[in-house]
């Protein structure tokens, strides 16, 4: 999911708070001004969308990639 640096923040701070049990990764994106958020979690990156409407998804099928790598 591609946020506002701006907005990142908040969603780091509601799943430290709400010790929510799923990865987060964070990078810096290539488009300035911007973060990337990965996470496995579904529920969790569907409650990011609810609650950034404007954050662009990207959703890879990891089996096709573990596929690729053996």
């Amino acid at each position: 999911m591609l946020l506002k640096g701006s907005e990142v923040s908040a969603i780091v701070d509601d799943w430290v708070e709400r010790n929510i049990e799923c990865d987060l990764r964070l990078r810096k994106a290539k488009t300035k001004g911007h973060v990337v958020i990965e996470t496995k979690d579904v529920l969790f990156a569907r409650n990011i969308q609810i609650w950034h409407p404007s954050c662009q998804v990207n959703i890879k099928d990891l089996s096709n990639l573990k596929e690729k790598k053996e």
